[in-house]
């Protein structure tokens, strides 16, 4: 198929632009279709596509059994997979489909979902991970033959075909990330997939309305709707093709060769692929996700609404009923109608003093304790000065409606809700809101209005089906949950976010929902699953759900260590921890894997994206200042220069909107930038290679000698970067699997080549960034020594270790340096407290001895040693 479009010098159709009108023509070359060299270039475009393709096949069969324990992302989509296999929902935020082929892929290998996916846990026996890797694998090496397809798509140059695709097989990181069951390989391979469809379609143009015009325009958004149906980082790639249309629609309609409605097909024939039938696909995936999670799990409780919690099975709400208004007494637990708002709780901690009011807590969790999510409404009379609590049972019940003022008082500890001028313990802008009082007294900071947004004043609550607003009668402000704050976990619960009151209505966070009633006086009583959501409800509810959870993902401390910036990612700044496990506990041999490109191609890309910027500048000044080009050489750089841009704008929109992200980012989002900056790099030194060999044999008269001659020179000079290529592959592959080593040995490294491609941070004194590449060691001693810094090569950092809450001040004495630099150590400001500034360092004993006595246990005042080395990597 990708023949039929070659570009030869001997023979074939051509496909390039008119400069004149802009529009796509064929030229033929009048040579004989039958000749030989045509042949033979036919057998050199197999050979390679076939060369690559079953190398990418093979080398990412290789090791699958390593590392033999969760790695990274596993731990996620192999607990998805549990999730599909068991058909009990969960929250997540990416879409179904990429998480549904990885549960079939799981499915397949008679997996039963027994398996808990924990971080360090090696995996069973009895579960076949190396087939699902493997099957994860086909799709990675994909990636291979489809940048051959898309560069040669670009170019028609078998030359830059393959350095690009080869690129991509030598790299480390991408081999990686496509042994793993991750969503990277699927992900990627629909990226590349749309890139290719679109500009194979392009390159139809001379065909429009043909068979293969409308199949490959088909292939595009079937490719769109599977690529945002794994992540949404699919936007990006949709943008692209988006651009690609417009300018491809913009061509035909100033083509002053036809009439201008004729835009007007063309325009309904790409919404048609490339809108609905991408939403159609996308769509379908979330209705075949539903179809397969009928039951609930603790997973995501308190994310959603409660019409979207009690549409599934297995919930508190089968076969539950309870009457459809709330009456003044009633005992009721609150939910935030945003997704991830949670409960509005409360227990008996206080605020910390130096946050805000020390009164009782009351925040948001999407943990359910009914201990703390119960809460009690009395009904306050402005005008007499008293409060209803409606106990009295002999007493006729008084609805909840519309416009009424009342206290919320939490039935557990007896308090309040209360709002004041305080300042909120992280939001600043808004006031507190706290529990206050004792066995549920009150007053004007306790009393709230009840406010349902497009409903009649005087219109009773109703439960679940209503949204309502609570604003403070003296603050004028509005009870509001924050999803993106979470409170410090040395005071709060773990996961509990703020509650707070805000002046402005219209924040989010603001609509509250009765999450269940307990109304004694009330009779009438409705089935909860009449106010369960529909399909459309589900799907809309996890839309909210996702959006929301991408904007609060909080990253832990081993996230910040692991995570990079976007500017770090072509610099290759630091790698990426994948696992680390114990092989051998008497010599501490240790099997890790880490994510890390390989740094010969890296580095290639990253130059070659500098040389666009030098092509550019030298097209146009030869354009200006040499007239001796001929109109070929002109016409081969100018479709050279469209290639690289259309690369380069894949590049760029992959790459720069990250720069944007608040979320916590990781070095395996530039994986999709970097796979066009691979393309870029064969794209440019193809065209290298073959400019190079048209001037060495430029004064050869004859034809077929002068083309032999160019086509063995191009392919000499194209075999330079490929084995090179290879060669770094082969030297880093233990970066591609995994690599064993001793964390005793004295410097150790990963390997010995990588000191020669010192960057930055990323390789210091001692090798690579310890705190990425290795687990700390840990030795407690119970005296200092001063023969413990003896080894140069060790990287020591000094802590105390006390026992909790027996001191405030930092745990890190001294400030870490490289390790043939420990006589410049020096103590931490914060540390001056008790450290004499002149202090030598080695006389750090003095201090240890001064403030810790030890106990008979030892266990007063440890003072710990943190040795950080290197794994030193053995080729497997």
């Amino acid at each position: 198929m990708a023949l039929m479009m070659q570009t030869r010098d001997d023979e074939v159709e051509e496909i390039i632009s008119d400069d004149e009108k802009g529009n796509a023509t064929k030229k033929k070359k009048k040579r004989s279709k039958g000749s030989s060299s045509n042949g033979r270039r036919d057998q050199d475009w197999w050979m390679a596509f076939f060369v690559v393709t079953v190398l990418a096949l093979g080398t990412r069969q290789i090791s699958l059994d390593k590392p033999a324990g969760t790695t990274w992302d596993e731990v996620h989509f192999g607990t998805f997979s549990n999730h599909y296999i068991n058909r009990s929902f969960y929250h997540d935020v990416h879409p179904p489909l990429g998480k549904m082929l990885i549960a079939g892929m799981t499915k397949l290998t008679g997996y039963n979902a027994s398996f808990k996916f924990d971080v360090g846990l090696m995996y069973p026996e009895n579960f076949n991970y190396v087939a699902i890797r493997s099957m994860i694998a086909v799709l990675g090496a994909a990636l291979v033959p489809v940048s051959f397809l898309i560069v040669w798509e670009l170019t028609f140059s078998i030359h830059a075909s393959l350095i690009a695709a080869v690129a991509v097989l030598s790299d480390t990181f991408i081999h990686r990330l496509n042994t793993l069951i991750l969503l990277d390989p699927p992900l990627l391979l629909a990226i590349l997939c749309s890139v290719y469809g679109v500009t194979k379609f392009y390159n139809q143009r001379h065909r429009e309305w043909s068979r293969p015009w409308w199949g490959w325009l088909l292939f595009t958004g079937a490719c769109l709707g599977t690529v945002m149906s794994i992540k949404y980082v699919g936007v990006l790639t949709v943008f692209y093709v988006g651009l690609h249309t417009v300018y491809q629609l913009f061509t035909i309609a100033g083509d002053a060769r036809r009439p201008i409605w004729h835009v007007l097909p063309h325009t309904l024939a790409r919404a048609i692929a490339l809108i609905l039938l991408p939403l159609a696909i996308y769509f379908s995936s979330f209705v075949l996700h539903f179809w397969i999670l009928t039951e609930w799990s603790v997973n995501g409780g308190g994310f959603y609404h409660t019409k979207f919690f009690s549409a599934f099975n297995n919930t508190e709400y089968d076969n539950a009923t309870f009457p459809e208004h709330v009456h003044y007494g009633a005992n009721i637990t609150v939910q935030s109608s945003r997704a991830i708002g949670g409960f509005l709780e409360s227990w008996y901690d206080l605020f910390p003093s130096e946050y805000t009011a020390p009164c009782q807590q009351v925040t948001s969790s999407t943990i359910r304790d009914n201990e703390l999510v119960t809460w009690t409404i009395k009904k306050v009379d402005l005008e007499k000065g008293a409060v209803f609590d409606g106990k009295d049972p002999n007493e006729a019940p008084v609805l909840v409606r519309n416009g009424d003022y009342m206290m919320w008082t939490h039935a557990e500890t007896g308090r309040s809700l209360r709002s004041h001028g305080h300042r909120a313990p992280i939001t600043k802008r808004n006031f507190a809101v706290c529990g206050y009082g004792d066995d549920g007294v009150g007053g004007p900071m306790e009393t709230w209005q009840l406010i349902i947004p497009g409903v009649p004043i005087g219109a009773p609550l109703e439960v679940i089906n209503q949204d309502f607003m609570l604003r403070h009668w003296k603050m004028n402000c509005y009870l509001k949950s924050n999803e993106h704050v979470e409170l410090p976990k040395a005071w709060a619960y773990n996961g509990a976010k703020e509650v707070s009151c805000t002046k402005n209505p219209e924040h989010t966070g603001t609509f509250w929902h009765i999450n269940w009633n307990v109304s004694p006086k009330l009779n009438d009583s409705i089935s909860l699953a009449s106010r369960s959501s529909g399909l459309l409800g589900k799907i809309d509810y996890v839309h909210h759900a996702m959006v929301i959870g991408n904007r609060v993902l909080i990253p832990t401390t081993e996230d910040l260590e692991r995570s990079a910036k976007p500017w770090m990612w072509p610099l290759m700044w630091q790698p990426q921890t994948m696992s680390s496990y114990p092989l051998n506990e008497t010599s501490d041999e240790n099997e890790c894997a880490i994510g890390m490109p390989n740094p010969v191609v890296n580095y290639t890309n990253l130059l070659c994206l500098i040389g666009v910027i030098v092509f550019i500048i030298a097209h146009y000044f030869r354009n200006i200042r040499c007239s001796d080009d001929s109109p070929e050489q002109v016409e081969r750089r100018k479709h050279v220069l469209t290639s690289l841009c259309w690369l380069v704008l894949c590049w760029g929109l992959h790459y720069i909107p990250f720069f944007f992200m608040s979320r916590v980012l990781y070095v395996h989002h530039y994986c999709p930038s970097y796979l066009f900056s691979c393309m870029i790099t064969g794209v440019l030194l193809g065209w290298v290679c073959d400019s190079v060999s048209d001037l060495k044999i430029k004064n050869e008269d004859d034809f077929n000698k002068r083309q032999n001659k160019k086509q063995l020179l191009a392919a000499g000079m194209a075999a330079i970067p490929i084995t090179i290529f290879l060669l770094s592959y082969i030297i880093f592959f233990p970066l591609a699997t995994y690599f064993v080593g001793n964390f005793s040995e004295e410097n150790p490294q990963i390997n010995k080549y990588l000191d020669y491609f010192y960057f930055g941070q990323f390789w210091p004194e001692l090798g690579y960034r310890v705190s990425e590449i290795m687990e700390i060691q840990s030795s407690k001693i119970g005296r200092w020594n001063p023969g413990v810094l003896d080894n140069p090569d060790i990287n020591a950092t000094l802590y105390y270790v006390f026992k909790p809450n027996q001191t405030d001040f930092a745990n890190d004495t001294l400030s870490p340096v490289h390790a043939s630099n420990f006589s410049q150590w020096q103590a931490q400001p914060e540390m001056l407290q008790f450290l004499d500034e002149n202090l030598p360092y080695i006389n750090a004993t003095e201090i240890f001895n001064q403030r810790h006595q030890e106990s008979e246990e030892g266990d007063e005042g440890m003072l710990t040693i943190h040795h950080s080395a290197i794994v030193k990597a053995t080729l497997v």
